[in-house]
């Protein structure tokens, strides 16, 4: 039943039971991937005809046609598509040569390690004397031990015959072994096709295989189809280039158009921007001019403070040191009244304290009256520079 259907695909292509409504696609029959693209173009190196059920090689399971074959040829676009079956032809055909070489590899070293080439068969002339010598050398042993003790002289001149005996047929079988090997035909393996041969007339018969045929029908298909790939390969690859060439150009031209455009719009924005600008960077100067102006008064109102504060506080402690120094000056001389007038002298101390707390309450008063003055100056100083620095900007 298999056979009967390729036998039909390869007579009617693939789909032969689908009613084709248009005629360019029942002319493209031959794309399909059930169709061998190696044979379309001449060649498919697992053909039954070729390497296909031979060795370790499976037959190719695609479709051969000469149908699909005859629709390539008349296809419009049959150089093209010969180029890119070729393509994958060399590939199939590649393949074939390298496993060739490996079995051509595992051969030499058979043939290196083969046993029968290092101990070859000798002829029957050589082989009776072998035989002869040893029989004899046997029988000399058997015949010493024999023989009495009282005879050990002659026993001793048979084992050293015996002995001698071995010896010689061993050199004698060493040199007939190497006359054999010397007169053996060597085994060689064909370069071409890897089939294993001795002698001039093996390689005679060797090549009239039919594997022999196809390997170097193969090869020379290799060496025919390979240069046309490469070309192809090449042509296509320049093309390609030559294609993102000319793409990244477009490119670059456009990008280069765009900027000559908004390079023409510059000069617009440039002076709106300048526009925008100018009162941003007036606004910022006015605003570090306040912050300044504030910063310096406040630092300026704090040095003050802290100034007259101190100044203050140095001229209180000397006044009180001096009115303390005479007192102690007035307690000295009445020092003989004080039993009598110690309350007169207390009521008097009360009443200058009272009057000292007062004076340095209203010092204190009017000093604060004074820094709240000098701030309020130093604010307002500050607000008449910062609305000077706007102005011109205004």
């Amino acid at each position: 039943m298999n056979k009967a259907r390729a036998m039909l695909d390869a007579l009617m292509g693939p789909g032969r039971d689908v009613l084709d409504k248009d005629k360019n696609a029942a002319n493209e029959k031959f794309k399909d991937k059930s169709v061998c693209k190696g044979y379309l173009i001449g060649m498919c190196p697992l053909d039954p005809s070729l390497l296909g059920g031979k060795r370790s090689y499976p037959m190719c399971e695609k479709i051969h046609s000469e149908p699909m074959r005859d629709q390539l040829q008349k296809h419009k676009d049959c150089e093209s598509l010969t180029r890119e079956y070729e393509r994958l032809s060399l590939q199939d055909l590649e393949l074939a040569v390298r496993e060739c070489e490996g079995h051509i590899a595992e051969e030499k070293s058979r043939i290196r390690t083969d046993i029968r080439r290092k101990k070859p068969p000798l002829p029957l002339a050589v082989n009776d004397r072998l035989s002869k010598m040893k029989r004899e050398s046997s029988q000399m042993i058997q015949k010493a031990e024999e023989m009495d003790d009282d005879q050990i002289r002659e026993k001793e001149a048979l084992v050293t015959k015996a002995n001698e005996l071995l010896k010689e047929r061993e050199e004698y079988l060493e040199a007939e072994m190497k006359k054999a090997i010397e007169a053996l035909d060597p085994e060689e393996v064909c370069e071409i096709c890897g089939t294993a041969y001795v002698g001039k007339d093996g390689d005679a018969a060797h090549l009239k295989f039919r594997i022999h045929d196809a390997f170097k029908t193969i090869r020379d298909r290799i060496a025919e189809v390979k240069p046309r790939v490469e070309a192809w390969e090449k042509k296509r690859q320049e093309e390609r280039d030559a294609e993102l060439k000319k793409k990244r150009k477009e490119e670059w031209d456009k990008a280069q158009e765009k900027e000559g455009g908004g390079k023409g719009e510059k000069p617009e924005a440039d002076e709106k921007d300048r526009k925008e600008s100018r009162p941003r960077s007036e606004q910022k100067e006015g605003s570090r001019g306040k912050s300044r102006g504030k910063s310096k008064g406040k630092s300026r109102d704090r040095s003050r403070g802290k100034s007259r504060g101190k100044s203050r506080d140095k001229s209180r402690g000397k006044s009180r040191g001096k009115s303390r120094r005479a007192d102690d000056g007035s307690r000295e001389p009445s020092k003989s009244r004080a039993k009598s007038s110690a309350k007169d002298k207390s009521g008097a101390d009360r009443a200058s304290g009272a009057a000292e707390a007062t004076a340095t309450a209203a010092e204190a008063a009017a000093a604060a009256a004074a820094i709240e003055t000098e701030t309020e100056k130093t604010a307002g100083a500050g607000a008449r520079s910062a609305e000077g620095d706007e102005r011109p900007a205004s």
